[in-house]
């Protein structure tokens, strides 16, 4: 009796023992405990199923979880996943490059892909501190910024640099119409011309005070600047081959 009973209660324990393995498999298989970890974005990219992916182009890779990247063309990826290149640069046959000014060139460390090609942006005064911000007329490109002169100052807008100077060419008699152009003495400079300066005097002209004339038939310059011909008896001399006709006759005499 007694060792009726101790078998009974053996295969009990053994039955418990059973059935308690087995609730553990069911449940580290996912019936309630830890989710497998799921691969990320990087992982993708050795993953089989993006590697295994059918491409148009068969050189095309697996960058970063995105199938079919060409390396070859891919800013992104240019060369090798991840590699980018720079602003305005085209990834060719696996290089950055940079196509500004016409021509195929890869930019060093400092330089920038600009319309003109690769620029140093930190002293070239046609891209100063970006592509195209252009630097007025005789000012440098320090730095990155446009300055006139060893004072490193700079110009206002509808000024020039002049040496080390800002100038407005507008109204400036030491710098009018341009840098280095003065005007006369007690002359001043109004809209970029000197007062009594003269604009397009044809061949056989003289500038005398802001106006083209010829020195050999006008009245008001005759001969020279300045030099007018009189009026005898209400009658206005003509200027004749820069004379004065009649101014040596003697109007006493017979003529």
């Amino acid at each position: 009796m007694t060792k009726s009973l101790l078998g009974s209660v053996l295969r009990l324990a053994n039955t418990l023992v059973l059935v308690s393995a087995l609730l553990s498999g069911c449940a580290s298989k996912g019936g309630g405990g830890t989710t497998p970890p799921v691969m990320d974005k990087e992982d993708m990219s050795v993953s089989p199923a993006c590697a295994s992916m059918k491409c148009e182009n068969p050189a095309a890779i697996c960058c970063g979880g995105e199938p079919c990247v060409d390396i070859m063309a891919s800013t992104d990826n240019c060369g090798a996943c991840g590699k980018k290149c720079r602003t305005k640069e085209a990834c060719n046959n696996g290089n950055c490059v940079c196509l500004g000014g016409g021509r195929t060139a890869t930019c060093g460390t400092n330089a920038s892909c600009c319309a003109d090609g690769c620029r140093d942006v930190s002293s070239d005064a046609n891209n100063c501190g970006g592509c195209g911000i252009v630097c007025k007329k005789g000012e440098i490109c320090e730095s990155g910024q446009c300055k006139c002169g060893p004072s490193g100052i700079a110009c206002k807008t509808g000024q020039v640099c002049c040496g080390a100077v800002c100038s407005d060419p507008q109204n400036d008699a030491a710098n009018c119409g341009m840098c280095g152009k003065a005007c006369k003495p007690g002359k001043a400079c109004k809209g970029g011309l000197c007062e009594g300066e003269c604009i397009g005097c044809v061949a056989g002209e003289t500038c005398c005070d802001g106006k083209c004339v010829n020195l050999l038939n006008d009245r008001e310059n005759c001969g020279r600047c300045g030099n007018a011909c009189k009026d005898i008896l209400g009658i206005p001399l003509p200027c004749i081959l820069t004379v004065c006709t009649g101014m040596k006759f003697d109007m006493g005499t017979d003529m």
